[in-house]
């Protein structure tokens, strides 16, 4: 059996793909350093750290810097980050519940999808657990 991806929207200005035509989202290009303005201590080398695993662990993703947050993408987003002072924040969907203590915060978001998130403070807290938590959703259509 072949499997086949959904078809995407693109956004006629942006160009950015979505799983839902007129997604509703920002066009505005927002300059990826402008996120670490006063937390380049701890917030960029977690960043840097978390991109770095991810593209040696995963596989290769495109960075999409957005006023509210950055976006890892592939040919649609497959996890967020926001750059705080002291951690990164890193928030991923799934179209089941995790139930797991490392979860901050999660929100059902509709029948089948949930949006969870997960402070960062050290490197080793971006280990296996989450990596395969974001290889799941690399990988999700």
């Amino acid at each position: 059996m072949v499997e086949r991806s959904p078809k995407l929207w693109t956004c006629p200005k942006c160009k950015r793909k979505f799983m839902k035509k007129n997604q509703v989202h920002s066009c505005k290009e927002y300059p990826l350093d402008n996120h670490f303005k006063g937390r380049e201590k701890i917030a960029r080398p977690l960043f840097n750290y978390l991109k770095g695993k991810i593209k040696e662990d995963i596989g290769h993703f495109k960075i999409v810097s957005l006023p509210c947050c950055i976006h890892l993408a592939t040919s649609f987003s497959f996890a967020g980050v926001y750059a705080l002072r002291d951690r990164i924040r890193i928030f991923f969907t799934f179209d089941y519940e995790l139930k797991n203590p490392r979860i901050d915060k999660f929100t059902k978001m509709s029948k089948n999808r949930y949006l969870y998130s997960i402070d960062i403070k050290r490197t080793d807290e971006i280990d296996r657990e989450l990596l395969s938590w974001l290889s799941l959703a690399y990988n999700m259509r």
